[in-house]
């Protein structure tokens, strides 16, 4: 018999083709599990290496995370992030609490705990989804729970994707305000020319750049594919004005302090304006009021990009092939720009259709051709990509 009680443990052993394996575990279920799996391993000459799987009853929280800080976290991308989250399980209440012990109502009451703080729900989630990853693995990978507790409570929401858009003079006057950080403004005409992501603009390099054609090739996204990202007459004339690297990136930066220079600038440019509306004579509780260069991030940038696209005509399909979308889902948030176009296209349908009804010789006046077809408003794209049919949008 492989597997036999030894005072409070289960201890299992197991012998193929010479080779033997042994480990101790607090119930039987578990060690049936690992007998399982170990006798197909060293069937196949895999003999389990290095770190064997702990009993559960002794491996903490900080064990597993240790562990799995060094076995999957290499390499990983995200690693710093999900590094910082990790930071923060293993000094909360359940670091030292055996994994076999941790319940749905530890969870549940994590849960609760992160949400009365600062942490939007979303952000929240995050810290639990990090949590998650690391039960997963300790259930599926190193059999020392029988499920993960975490798959069977309520998480928060993902939340709403920002509405914020970023006017032309929100733009102007951030650039002012980076006046002095010429890499800082050549990043983020950039992101405004193309609708890269933070990731894959700092990510570039010389050699998959083609200013001839006028493409950048990324060889590496955020969801694992590659990408050909086509580049505006704007966006080659910044590219061929950069300085060529030693390291053959085209910039320096990686992505905290990125998004550290931008949110300065931003906050230099929203100084200068309130000193500037103060002088003016406008009132300080409608200063207050004034959401003009507030709650803006980096990734608006890429927003506004692909919301200037759907605008300017773009399907979601060719939108898509630019932003590196896997899924219509993801550009499911610019719809309701693409439904005004389509309407537009609509009413052209049916102008044509009016004129070829008319009798010969009569024609639809200027003011109502202008009103079906909409060439009265002012659609066009300015060199940042921003829409002039709203400034503040």
């Amino acid at each position: 018999m492989s597997i036999r009680l030894r005072g409070s443990k289960f201890q299992v052993r197991v012998t193929v083709n010479g080779q033997t394996v042994t480990q101790s575990f607090g119930n039987r279920i578990e060690a049936k599990r690992w007998e399982t799996q170990q006798k197909i391993l060293l069937e196949h000459g895999v003999a389990e290496q290095n770190k064997p799987a702990q009993a559960s009853s002794t491996f903490t929280l900080t064990d597993a995370i240790t562990r799995y800080s060094a076995e999957l976290l290499p390499g990983k991308r995200g690693q710093q992030s999900e590094q910082y989250l990790l930071r923060y399980w293993q000094s909360s209440s359940l670091a030292k609490r055996q994994v076999n012990a941790i319940t749905r109502q530890d969870l549940v009451a994590e849960r609760d705990k992160l949400l009365r703080t600062s942490l939007a729900p979303a952000s929240a989630r995050r810290y639990l989804d990090c949590l998650s990853a690391v039960l997963t693995t300790c259930s599926k990978d190193w059999l020392l729970l029988d499920a993960n507790p975490m798959s069977e409570i309520r998480k928060p929401p993902n939340g709403k994707p920002r509405e914020r858009r970023i006017s032309r003079q929100e733009v102007s006057q951030i650039l002012h305000a980076a006046r002095f950080a010429p890499d800082l403004q050549a990043i983020i005409r950039i992101a405004l020319e193309t609708g890269m992501r933070r990731s894959e603009i700092l990510g570039m390099e010389w050699r998959y750049v083609d200013l001839e054609k006028r493409v950048v090739w990324l060889p590496l996204t955020k969801n694992g594919d590659t990408r050909t990202v086509p580049l505006s007459l704007e966006a080659t004339r910044i590219l061929e004005a950069l300085p060529r690297r030693a390291d053959g990136k085209l910039f320096s930066k990686n992505g905290t302090s990125l998004s550290g220079a931008f949110q300065r600038a931003v906050w230099r440019a929203r100084q200068t304006y309130e000193l500037e509306a103060g002088a003016r004579g406008t009132p300080a509780d409608e200063l207050v009021r004034d959401p003009f260069l507030r709650d803006l991030r980096f990734h608006d940038l890429r927003h506004e990009r692909i919301s200037s696209l759907v605008e300017g005509g773009l399907n979601l399909i060719e939108v898509a092939a630019i932003s590196g979308h896997r899924t219509m889902q993801c550009l499911k948030r610019y719809s309701h720009l693409q439904t005004r176009i389509l309407i537009d296209k609509l009413d052209r349908i049916a102008l044509s259709s009016a004129a070829m009804s008319l009798p010969a010789g009569r024609h639809f006046s200027e003011q109502a051709t202008s009103a079906i077809t909409g060439t009265g408003l002012n659609r066009s794209v300015d060199a940042y990509g921003s829409s002039n049919t709203s400034d503040d949008a």
